[in-house]
């Protein structure tokens, strides 16, 4: 299954998915964390060194091999450069087996530590300044996603701050969005814009809200006034170890947060666990997506009818399956 991590810049979301990261291992999950945003925080969160560049999923030549892995022999893509960012998976696609170390895109571009894996979609190069926006370092995360098979593996990715995950088929990739909120007008009024986008999206079901940096009640008594209840799944409050770890600039630890704060992570993982798991109707979303998205004008001019790479027959888990037994018998 799948899960993200969404705010303003500095609600606290890379930490939120730090934290839950650590207890979703604790409980024996295989656990493929990813850091999308531009801020690269997850890492350090986590323990682990700062992934070099050269793995960095953005990095043009990595993004290149990465969609000529996936591609496989599929042959509704034509030429590489019809391989766009809402390209779903078909016949002859190669899927990403995320809970496997052998797996060619999870051994070359992940670290691990503990039984955590990490990949890191990466930032602005030099050559990027007033030259691109992030949207194009989260295209490859799309392709990722569309061809990832989490069926025995667990999806935690930090996302990129504020609303951007709807300019893409970001939005419609996980099972589950925790947005995080501050309790201010501006924390709000980003829980306004996300729950009015993701309504618009058909997406709703899938979002929940958290509220941190709780320092009083009556803070507490402003998040709970201005998110509902059925979307609210809890409040994490001030936490001095969090706040000690981040003016060192050290790692953080679940084992050491509080009990109030760390019953907020196990209500999180709880509600993530209750959901059903259906690959393909999030597939069938991104169809939809896919539609959208290569039927604007530049597409069409430059590249045709796209519309045509949707495989109807395609089932993801029966392709999972087939793509498992493949690898053992291999």
């Amino acid at each position: 299954m799948r899960i993200s991590f969404v705010g303003k810049g500095g609600s606290g979301k890379s930490t939120l998915a730090a934290l839950f990261t650590q207890y979703a291992s604790r409980q024996g999950q295989n656990v493929v964390a990813i850091d999308a945003d531009l801020n690269i925080h997850l890492p350090r969160l986590l323990g682990f060194e700062k992934p070099a560049a050269e793995t960095y999923l953005s990095e043009p030549s990595v993004a290149l091999a990465i969609k000529d892995r996936l591609r496989g022999t599929n042959a509704r893509i034509g030429k590489p450069e019809t391989f766009r960012k809402s390209t779903p998976p078909g016949s002859g696609s190669h899927l990403i087996l995320v809970d496997d170390p052998n797996d060619p895109i999870i051994r070359s571009y992940s670290t691990k530590k503990d039984e955590t894996r990490l990949l890191v979609v990466g930032t602005y190069a030099e050559e990027d300044i007033g030259a691109s926006c992030y949207h194009n370092n989260l295209a490859i995360l799309e392709n990722v996603l569309s061809h990832a098979a989490d069926d025995k593996a667990l999806v935690v990715a930090d996302m990129v701050a504020g609303t951007d995950a709807f300019a893409s088929t970001l939005h419609a990739q996980f099972d589950l969005t925790i947005l995080v909120v501050e309790p201010t007008w501006r924390g709000i009024e980003v829980y306004k814009d996300y729950e009015r986008l993701c309504r618009q999206a058909g997406c709703l079901d899938t979002l929940k809200v958290v509220g941190n940096k709780i320092r009083t009640e009556e803070e507490r008594a402003f998040v709970t006034k201005h998110i509902p209840a059925e979307m609210l799944l809890g409040c994490l409050g001030q936490s001095p170890y969090l706040e000690t770890q981040d003016r060192n600039w050290g790692p953080i630890e679940f084992a050491q947060l509080e009990p109030e704060n760390a019953l907020v992570i196990r209500t999180i993982y709880d509600a993530l666990k209750r959901l059903s798991y259906d690959p393909q109707k999030r597939l069938e979303k991104l169809w939809d997506l896919h539609r959208t998205y290569v039927s604007q004008r530049f597409i069409t001019e430059r590249f045709g009818d796209l519309t045509t790479q949707i495989d109807p027959t395609f089932d993801f888990t029966q392709e999972t399956t087939k793509q498992r037994a493949c690898n053992t018998t291999h």
